[in-house]
């Protein structure tokens, strides 16, 4: 099964008619952050442990890409489109939890970086006409442990709201690949240059893409 087919099992079962009236209360919200713009549901395990998941699709953070700079080079790092999550909360009273669970993506974070000043790539300095358009694919999991804190019981009878802080743990140091398209340089001379670059790229990318952050912002409801 996989990790998209989980989380939606768990959205259901939090929103479905077969919760147990015992560990009773359900809830559900829309929230904005790290993970995207989408919805979240919860229902009770017991008087302090809830399971959550939700989905959130990039939308208008789509156009969002934070500039940043590998290896002297300046580039957008262009987000997934889609985020899931499925975990428990543990609730140490009313209002403050932890959490921990697993994060999805749909697709791998993409480069691009259009240039109006020579770059040098993999040792060679290239001018912006030489280059054209510099593209590369981030290969690193897709599914990520997540562990966090919050404020906010989803399943609290009425409206709310929530907050979550923490961090989801890629693990594996992310490989990448780059390309360059409508340049003048030889493509040939200009292939073995990128596959310098890209490695150059993930020495400093070790530490800039294992941990991704988990900031989130939600307006809950709850039902008891």
């Amino acid at each position: 099964m996989t990790m998209r087919a989980m989380v939606l099992l768990a959205v259901l079962a939090a929103i479905g008619p077969g919760t147990s009236p015992a560990c009773g209360q359900v809830g559900g919200a829309v929230r904005v952050g790290t993970l995207g713009v989408g919805a979240e549901a919860a229902v009770d395990l017991s008087e302090r442990i809830a399971l959550r998941g939700g989905a959130g699709l990039a939308m208008g953070l789509s156009t969002f890409r934070p500039s940043t700079t590998f290896d002297g080079v300046d580039v957008d790092l262009v987000l997934p489109d889609e985020w899931y999550n499925v975990g428990l909360d543990y609730y140490l009273n009313g209002v403050i939890r932890i959490g921990g669970g697993v994060v999805f993506v749909s697709d791998e974070p993409t480069l691009r970086g259009a240039f109006a000043e020579p770059v040098n790539i993999g040792g060679t300095t290239l001018t912006p006409g030489e280059i054209g358009v510099l593209t590369g694919v981030v290969s690193t999991n897709r599914r990520a442990a997540y562990a966090l804190v919050g404020l906010g019981r989803h399943t609290t009878n009425g409206f709310g709201v929530s907050l979550d802080v923490g961090a989801a743990f890629l693990g594996n140091d992310p490989s990448v690949t780059l390309a360059a398209t409508g340049g003048s340089y030889a493509q040939e001379a200009l292939s073995d240059l990128l596959v310098a670059e890209a490695r150059s790229f993930e020495n400093d990318m070790k530490t800039y893409l294992t941990i991704w952050p988990v900031l989130s912002f939600g307006l809950r409801y709850g039902i008891g």
